[in-house]
């Protein structure tokens, strides 16, 4: 394209021929320059912005990995992004990064202890009855649950029965 062009032909006349918009030959033109054409390195180049426009503060990083370190020695023992969100609040306004975002600064940064969450079967139906579980009983269970409310305004009561 770049050749036909500079050839003399139109660039309207060279898009046509090519089979591409009229806007990729100005482009095309304006990549190439003005040195000749085997000097030009038409390699592909990144169309990502050389910083991402939401990246996090590196002061606000630091901050956060600053608040990890005392509250891993607190008494109540809470050192989570959540701990972390809810003492940068005050501070930052609404500049705070989500409590995802703290998670995964947190992660970068390799605060996390590493230990993944243990999550525990539910027991079986009964399983805390010894009689029930073992098919020797049965039970009964109801519950009442007052003021549900539908999308519309509508109040309603339900009544729960369950047999095991």
């Amino acid at each position: 394209m770049v050749a036909a062009v500079r050839r003399g032909q139109s660039q309207r006349r060279v898009a046509r021929r090519f089979k591409v918009s009229l806007r990729a030959v100005p482009y095309g033109l304006a990549r190439a320059g003005d040195p000749p054409l085997p000097r030009v390195d038409w390699r592909d180049r990144s169309h990502a912005p050389a910083q991402p426009p939401h990246q996090t503060d590196p002061k606000v990083e630091q901050r956060i990995v600053q608040l990890r370190q005392p509250q891993r020695h607190s008494a109540l023992g809470f050192v989570g992004a959540q701990a972390i969100a809810d003492v940068l609040a005050p501070a930052l306004g609404a500049r705070l990064p989500s409590v995802r975002t703290i998670g995964r600064v947190l992660a970068r940064h390799g605060q996390l202890d590493g230990r993944p969450r243990v999550r525990q079967a539910a027991p079986p139906p009964g399983g805390y009855l010894p009689e029930v579980a073992a098919g020797r009983a049965e039970l009964e269970a109801f519950d009442f649950i007052e003021d549900l409310c539908l999308e519309g305004g509508r109040w309603f009561d339900v009544l729960t029965a369950r047999a095991l």
